[in-house]
């Protein structure tokens, strides 16, 4: 049994298996702590030396009472049959979220989907009585004019948002409706920018004491890069830059990271967990400056000299995860600082 958090180590759940709940979240309800992402058993990139087919094996999710040691519950959302299906293997699918209706005591499940390539994004949508599901989908969200990108979806108490990347332009923020199944009328853009690896994905928001944070990554694919925190001063409003939140991360590069959600323990005051993967664990020590790399790639008519496939295999079933605590100023402002383990009960 696992009695800390280790970060960068292989998690093994409660049967000995990897972990695989990638670009995910954690859930507090039914006094079960429930940890859900993207499964990527099997999902070897090119490391046998042709690609993988498939993209996902669907999203599964794992049950703790300690938020060490995790119980598989199995995949909870996949479509093997449907090969236009939004959740079937082939497809794209990342970073799913759920929210939960009180209304409707519903849950749903929102997922960044295609069924070709990054720039045909939408996001699908599945809802379940029951946190373990079934999952039954029931309708796909077009983001025109826009395209789903990363995506985070909250609550302020009254409203719920989905805040996501329009791919290599910006961040959009829409008011979600009372079905929290679709968008309502109020959207809002922020943080435009020329493309990566500049743009910003992955957000990741939480709210403490009153104010609304959100950490964010650039955009260089697998490889990791340096996070920016940014305040939301109203959802729709000014987003201020707060700077990277990383303060002893000596390669900058978010720990070898990116945070997909950050948790906040429903006991615990103060206690705010981000959940990052690092996605890529076969990467050179003499790996060249990705952001460099990746600016160039999207440069119209500069010469691209770089082979990725050199640097990695891009085997995501043997992703680990990053979690560390956040860390409060005494400004309010949030940090990130590197731990080799802690533990829950020191806070």
């Amino acid at each position: 049994m696992y009695t800390c958090i280790r970060p960068g180590k292989t998690w093994y759940d409660t049967e000995g298996k990897r972990i695989q709940a990638h670009g995910g979240s954690v859930l507090w309800a039914e006094n079960t702590f429930w940890w859900y992402g993207e499964n990527k058993e099997g999902i070897t990139g090119r490391a046998t030396g042709a690609p993988c087919p498939h993209w996902h094996g669907g999203v599964r999710l794992y049950a703790s009472h300690d938020l060490y040691n995790w119980k598989d519950e199995g995949v909870i959302l996949i479509d093997r049959e449907n090969r236009s299906g939004p959740f079937y293997p082939g497809n794209i699918m990342d970073r799913p979220h759920i929210l939960f209706n009180e209304k409707s005591g519903t849950y749903l499940l929102w997922a960044k989907c295609s069924r070709g390539d990054f720039g045909n994004c939408f996001f699908a949508v599945a809802e379940s009585k029951n946190i373990r599901g079934p999952y039954r989908a029931v309708r796909e969200v077009s983001c025109a004019p826009h395209h789903a990108g990363d995506f985070d979806l909250f609550t302020d108490g009254n409203a719920a948002y989905i805040v996501y990347e329009n791919p290599h332009t910006e961040m959009i923020c829409r008011t979600l409706n009372d079905a929290r199944n679709g968008f309502a009328e109020q959207v809002s853009s922020h943080l435009p920018r020329s493309g990566p690896p500049y743009t910003r994905e992955a957000p990741a928001f939480f709210r403490h004491d009153g104010r609304n944070f959100l950490f964010t990554s650039g955009t260089t694919g697998y490889y990791p890069n340096r996070t920016e925190t940014y305040e939301l001063l109203s959802p729709h409003g000014r987003w201020k830059k707060l700077g990277d939140p990383c303060v002893n991360d000596v390669c900058k590069n978010s720990f070898h990271a990116q945070f997909s959600s950050v948790f906040r323990h429903p006991f615990r005051e103060g206690l705010y967990i981000a959940l990052g993967d690092r996605w890529l664990t076969d990467l050179p020590p003499d790996l060249p400056d990705m952001n460099g790399v990746f600016k160039t790639m999207f440069t119209p008519g500069a010469p691209f000299p770089y082979d990725l496939s050199l640097y990695s295999d891009e085997n995501t079933s043997e992703a680990d995860y990053v979690w560390l605590p956040v860390r409060f100023r005494e400004d309010g402002t949030p940090y990130l600082a590197w731990v080799n383990n802690w533990r829950i009960e020191d806070f």
